[in-house]
């Protein structure tokens, strides 16, 4: 059964991981964030068919909360994400594993100086400079409108770290449909450079697995593959697909691709 702990906390919000324990835990743990374009998205949000996966390759499997923009910023969330990563006293014996923010919130942590013995990657990215973040995007324009005015009213008067998709997907809807995600994340946009990794960074990885759609709608392709070209020691799985999130359903295929890359680590 998996175990619920408190691993932190923030004004008086406790921050939490669930404990997968393999039965013959022989491999490194593997720490995983969640997706949600820092907006939305719960720590449970990964089906368990892929988790199965890899405690039947002796992996325990440990999902943290990070805390929710534009709730909190950018800064915050990451200080406070750090502080979390390091309650788990794991030293650099694990895996970082995150999808889309979850990725991109990982990159950031090895930016700031984790050594994990590998990190997986699904749909993300490590710069906030992306020409897709600043303007509208046509993928979510075919959505109805979320008008920033209406946004106010979603939003919570208290830090959090879960966000159900059908309250919180609004929110990140009307950001990227009027180019204003980055506004909803940062203090001041001097800080994007802080939050943006370098090709040094990149340099400094340790093993990573990048699996991204050709097509992707939401996260540019060419930021895995950008990545691929910097990180030293790197495998690229590209999907011939118009998904961000393509693995949200448990599929032959899906299940494929996560045996591929267990195997791979």
């Amino acid at each position: 059964m998996p175990k619920t702990i408190t691993l932190n906390s923030f004004d008086h919000l406790l921050i939490k991981g669930t404990i997968y324990e393999a039965k013959k835990p022989i491999k490194e743990p593997i720490v995983y964030l969640h997706g949600g374009g820092l907006v939305f998205g719960e720590r449970e949000d990964l089906p368990k068919a892929y988790i199965d996966l890899f405690l039947e390759a002796g992996h325990s499997f440990i999902t943290i909360d990070y805390l929710l923009a534009p709730e909190t910023k950018l800064d915050q969330i990451f200080r406070t994400l750090k502080e979390t990563i390091q309650t788990l006293k794991l030293g650099n014996d694990y895996i970082l594993l995150g999808r889309s923010a979850g990725a991109y919130l990982a990159s950031l942590l090895l930016k700031s100086g984790e050594q994990p013995k590998a990190f997986i990657s699904f749909y993300g990215y490590n710069r906030l400079d992306w020409q897709e973040f600043h303007y509208p995007n046509a993928f979510y324009n075919k959505y109805p409108r979320v008008l920033p005015l209406d946004v106010e009213n979603l939003l919570e008067k208290q830090p959090l770290t879960s966000g159900q998709m059908d309250k919180r997907f609004p929110i990140y809807l009307s950001a990227r449909q009027f180019g204003t995600w980055q506004t909803m994340l940062l203090n001041n946009h001097q800080e994007a450079n802080q939050f943006s990794l370098t090709k040094t960074d990149l340099e400094r990885f340790p093993k990573t697995i990048l699996v991204h759609c050709s097509e992707d709608p939401d996260v540019p392709y060419q930021s895995s593959v950008e990545a691929s070209q910097q990180i030293l020691n790197n495998q690229l799985i590209t999907i011939e697909a118009n998904e961000h999130d393509f693995d949200r359903s448990v599929t032959k295929r899906n299940l494929e691709i996560y045996q591929q890359i267990i195997n791979a680590i």
